[in-house]
């Protein structure tokens, strides 16, 4: 039963991931959500076989059965994680409560991270419904509640505004040296892992924005004062802390953090 458990949620998992590389790519090219597909390189109608998560790609061999145009790699690859998360979640979680709204929660992070990465930007209305989500998953997941929900995202978006104000302080000629929509997610991701766990992932996403800066670099792929989607690297610390979280909180001291603070205010 188990291994079937992780077989379907894998498959839901694939699915998912069509619909947010659906979603991302037409929310960047602001056309309906709804309505046929279309190969995004030639704009033609495509078949159902084209677009079956990851095996139209592998049936196709990589380009479009029709037009012959290569298909950008990053949508296999999408749906690839976003299934190994689901059967992930699966794992801890079972099926229940907290395995739909743990994986509506990395939905929603897997959308903000894909647009984030190919478009250089952060929806409003993603974040407003990921954010609805890990509210109404506060009452329902014993790990998390409603009042640490609050005070996770009052920590993370209290910490990006305040280095919001001063980027545009200290970077006065750059347009954008730290995105708004940078404070939205932070927000939203207070909300999903609560707090004292928003504190780890807060952490943890700068070293991940590091180590993929240094690899774009080595890589030449990148260079020095190129925009570097940071948004990305905060949706992959949240994901690790909502699918795997134990051995980072250990290694954090998290918990200790939470007897410190409550030795200070009583």
């Amino acid at each position: 039963m188990f291994v079937t458990g992780l077989v379907v949620a894998g498959l839901l998992g694939l699915v998912a991931g069509f619909i947010f590389n659906v979603m991302a790519t037409r929310l960047a090219a602001d056309r309906p959500i709804w309505g046929g597909m279309r190969c995004t390189q030639s704009n033609h109608p495509l078949s159902f076989g084209q677009v079956v998560p990851l095996f139209g790609f592998l049936i196709q061999r990589g380009s479009c059965s029709t037009c012959g145009k290569k298909l950008p790699a990053s949508f296999p690859l999408t749906e690839l994680a976003a299934g190994a998360l689901f059967a992930a979640l699966f794992a801890m979680d079972g099926w229940g409560i907290a395995f739909v709204f743990h994986a509506l929660y990395v939905g929603a992070l897997l959308l903000v991270l894909v647009i984030d990465w190919k478009h250089k930007d952060i929806y409003f209305s993603v974040i407003a419904i990921g954010s609805a989500f890990a509210l109404i998953g506060s009452f329902f997941l014993p790990g998390v509640g409603l009042v640490s929900a609050l005070i996770g995202a009052a920590v993370a978006g209290g910490f990006f505004l305040v280095a919001y104000i001063l980027a545009k302080l200290i970077f006065p000629h750059i347009e954008e040296p730290l995105g708004a929509g940078d404070v939205l997610l932070a927000l939203m991701m207070g909300l999903m892992l609560g707090f004292p766990n928003i504190v780890g992932a807060l952490l943890i996403g700068p070293l991940i924005a590091g180590v993929a800066v240094g690899l774009l670099l080595v890589s030449r792929r990148h260079k020095l004062g190129d925009f570097i989607p940071y948004g990305v690297a905060l949706c992959a610390a949240t994901i690790l802390f909502l699918v795997y979280p134990a051995p980072f909180v250990d290694a954090l001291k998290l918990p200790n953090l939470m007897v410190v603070l409550s030795s200070i205010f009583g």
